[in-house]
């Protein structure tokens, strides 16, 4: 139990020190992300997620805040690796972004590698984006029920959606995570990401995205 609250008074001091960023006149910005997930087997070797997400995002100048609702199935086709997709709903001050995925996870002791491949399908848009990510994620056991991650993301743009624009790099994600293991049923973890936006010729833009989540398996 003491570990419980550990965990839940440093989910609290992060949102205490979730200020919005003015640094390098509105090159970096702060938001602050809530994730419920809930995840179970299916079937043999068929596991079931669904995630939900309130992202409140303090800078105008990326836009309003979000809300997301995501449904994932993976079935472990070997001991080592898991392939599935899904599809994910976004959205944005009344405005949606569909989006469908295929992905392949592969892990090789603590070390997880996951490939996935996204059609993303927005309101207005001259076309799909097709989207391909690709992560690599180390995982540290701590202590009973506690563990600990890191890892770096890639997201390159195949097919913008814009006619006019052609394939780029849109984003690296850097991660690090801290989870407790409360019961049989139920995680909660702090979550913090570094994104770096390239943009050419201009620095690059940043955001600091620290997040709570709360996982409970079925």
């Amino acid at each position: 139990m003491n570990h419980t609250f550990r965990v839940l008074a440093l989910l609290a001091a992060m949102l205490a020190a979730w200020q919005p960023s003015t640094a390098r006149a509105g090159e970096e910005d702060t938001q602050f992300w809530l994730n419920a997930i809930a995840t179970g087997k299916i079937s043999k070797g068929t596991t079931l997620t669904l995630d939900a997400t309130q992202r409140w995002r303090r800078d105008d100048k990326v836009g309003d805040d979000q809300q997301s609702i995501r449904v994932t199935v993976e079935q472990q086709v070997a001991d080592n690796t898991r392939i599935g997709g899904g599809i994910m709903l976004l959205e944005t001050a009344g405005l949606s972004e569909i989006r469908t995925h295929q992905q392949a996870t592969f892990t090789i002791g603590r070390i997880e590698a996951r490939t996935r491949l996204e059609q993303r399908f927005f309101d207005g848009a001259d076309r799909m984006e097709l989207r391909l990510r690709q992560r690599v994620a180390y995982i540290q056991p701590l202590a009973e029920n506690w563990r600990a991650s890191a890892g770096v993301e890639w997201f390159g743009i195949m097919q913008s959606r814009r006619a006019d624009k052609g394939r780029s790099t849109e984003q690296w994600r850097f991660q690090a995570a801290l989870t407790h293991r409360v019961n049989k049923r139920f995680d909660v973890g702090a979550i913090y990401w570094l994104v770096s936006f390239p943009r050419g010729k201009q620095p690059e833009r940043l955001s600091h995205i620290p997040q709570a989540v709360v996982t409970y398996r079925f």
